[in-house]
């Protein structure tokens, strides 16, 4: 594979996806426009002068203008708390790029939907209370017509990322107050996740034999994290694409650390250790990283083709397959991120090469619309020696999608792949 397959790929696929990009699906479609983000702006990096690369690029911003007005119209709504998070993320994705091209009047409106999109989060599902046992805080994945709701990975590794991103965009605009506040629901985030895992209960699963772990879907325990609906939940429930939000979101508060220990100064925090907190984020990233090489990638199962793939779980490809196909590019995105590097150090880039082909070879070769299975004729061999390796999952899975998905599946699952060949663009060639 060299960098006339790679790039013949990503033009083929890019122009796949200009035509079905616009849909309604409001978290999905802030996940997919983060996609499309990363993936141009990687190919601009590679190939910063090509003709191809241009053409993306102009429809890049056709995509930043329309779904500005778009989110702008759409913000303010009866969404799921998470899917602020995808959407506050995004903008601050969008407002990095439009800075690299002089935009900054189109960066400093997307900075505001981002904040916007924070504040509307907290509002819809931010527990403030004391009351929560045996971990107090985190965000409910809740809305505005749903009482109450699940405090799951996904919604408080979205707030958790988004917070400490926003942080950034602040303070490089000395907006000293917002960034203060992001710093503390960053850190609140983070006390949230260190609290579960330094508890009894198994949220961040720990495989001894592997030195590995993966986090669940959501802590379960008495009390209060009893809830196991909103989507439906199963006992070991894991999925790609929260691994990729916790990471990069424990990787990047590691990254501002000295700020962080400034503002625990000045607040006065009590028994806060700087030592043991670098140590357990560190420990805790070595670990994710680990699991996702040892399980999702299976480079400790035998035979192993390294194409990374969804755990086997019916709630991920049976109850909503719509929303968690994406998971496996959310995960390749963060997992080869710069800010990744130090942690990964570039012992997956031939499982992200492989997986790659992988992806392109499940494109219809009509359209070039990407598949949810990449290379399924060892699905099974897999599911077996994850199930087995984890201690549960459903062996006879496989993603139950209609006939004729609607719209937004394909968009989504063209966004998905052009996440593997963003993350495979910058080592091939």
């Amino acid at each position: 594979m060299g960098d006339s397959d790679i790039k013949t790929w990503a033009k083929e696929a890019f122009a796949r996806f200009k035509g079905i990009w616009q849909f309604d699906d409001f978290w999905t479609r802030g996940n997919t426009f983060n996609a499309a983000l990363r993936f141009v702006m990687a190919a601009k990096a590679k190939w910063p002068s090509d003709p191809d690369v241009e053409q993306m690029e102009a429809s890049l911003k056709e995509m930043v203008s329309i779904n500005k007005t778009w989110l702008e119209a759409k913000v303010v709504g009866a969404w799921w708390a998470d899917d602020f998070g995808w959407w506050g993320v995004a903008c601050l994705t969008a407002r990095e790029y439009l800075l690299s091209i002089g935009d900054a009047q189109s960066a400093e409106n997307y900075l505001e939907l981002a904040q916007q999109c924070w504040t509307e989060m907290q509002a819809h599902g931010y527990d403030c209370s004391d009351f929560a046992q045996p971990v107090p805080h985190g965000c409910e994945n809740s809305s505005t017509t749903i009482e109450g709701g699940t405090k799951n990975t996904v919604t408080n590794a979205n707030l958790f990322l988004l917070s400490v991103r926003l942080y950034c965009a602040a303070a490089s605009t000395q907006n000293n107050q917002l960034a203060a506040a992001c710093l503390s629901v960053a850190y609140s985030q983070y006390l949230w996740f260190s609290r579960w895992f330094e508890s009894q209960y198994d949220y961040l699963r720990v495989i001894p034999s592997f030195s590995a772990g993966l986090v669940q879907e959501r802590p379960i325990a008495s009390p209060s994290y009893e809830r196991k609906d909103h989507p439906t939940w199963e006992s070991g429930w894991i999925w790609t694409g929260d691994q990729g939000l916790l990471l990069a979101a424990l990787i990047e508060i590691f990254e501002i650390r000295d700020a962080l220990y400034m503002w625990i100064s000045t607040q006065h925090v009590a028994n806060f250790d700087r030592t043991v907190f670098e140590k357990d984020v560190t420990g805790y990233v070595k670990l994710i990283v680990t699991g996702i090489k040892s399980l999702l990638f299976g480079s400790t199962f035998s035979p192993t083709d390294s194409v990374v793939r969804e755990a086997p779980f019916n709630s991920s490809f049976i109850s909503d397959p719509k929303d968690y196909v994406c998971g496996r590019g959310v995960l390749m995105r963060y997992l080869s991120e710069t800010s990744a590097n130090p942690f990964v150090k570039g012992q997956f880039n031939k499982r992200i090469a492989t997986t790659a082909a992988a992806a392109w070879a499940s494109c219809d070769t009509a359209n070039n619309q990407f598949g949810a299975r990449w290379n399924p004729g060892n699905d099974l061999a897999f599911n077996k020696q994850f199930a087995a390796s984890w201690g549960n999952g459903d062996i006879e899975v496989t993603w139950d999608f209609p006939p004729q998905p609607d719209p937004p599946c394909n968009a989504i699952l063209q966004a998905t792949g052009l996440d593997v060949l963003g993350a495979a663009i910058p080592i091939l060639g």
